[in-house]
């Protein structure tokens, strides 16, 4: 009989666990969202609304020109055009990452990276080192063959 009440108290609290574990408490909230800010959350991507409260494993994703501003206990977080915040409980101490190029213009898509420059240059110095190998005057004996 013992052993039944103990089964019975272990169901009980495996059965309750789930009910606990779904209420996460929100860790900050959206204070500013342009067109273009989304929350990705659980592999969904939201359109977010100012006011709406995150989560620990969410993330703020500003797309195009949009921007976007986060308050945590303690701090608020600004998001420049085309980044990403990963909310934690400590977000305060990690800066958005940004994937915007300084001095980009606002033409989306252009293709202006500005990458062409060390393209460039690396062709340049594997230009030269071809040539330096292909006429350097080497003394040694070829090998027969």
């Amino acid at each position: 009989m013992r052993f039944s009440r103990v089964t019975a108290a272990i169901v009980m609290a495996s059965l309750s666990s789930p009910l606990f574990a779904g209420a996460e408490q929100s860790v900050g909230k959206l204070t500013a969202a342009s067109q273009g800010t989304f929350v990705s959350r659980d592999g969904k991507l939201i359109p977010a609304s100012v006011g709406q409260s995150l989560y620990a494993g969410d993330r703020v994703v500003t797309r195009g020109q949009a921007k976007a501003q986060v308050a945590f206990p303690g701090c608020n977080v600004p998001l420049a055009p085309t980044s990403v915040l990963s909310v934690s409980a400590s977000s305060c101490a990690t800066a958005p990452k940004s994937f915007a190029q300084d001095g980009a213009s606002s033409d989306e898509g252009s293709g202006g990276g500005g990458g062409g420059g060390v393209v460039l240059g690396l062709g340049i110095i594997a230009a030269g080192l071809g040539a330096y190998f292909a006429f350097k005057n080497d003394d040694s004996k070829p090998a027969s063959p």
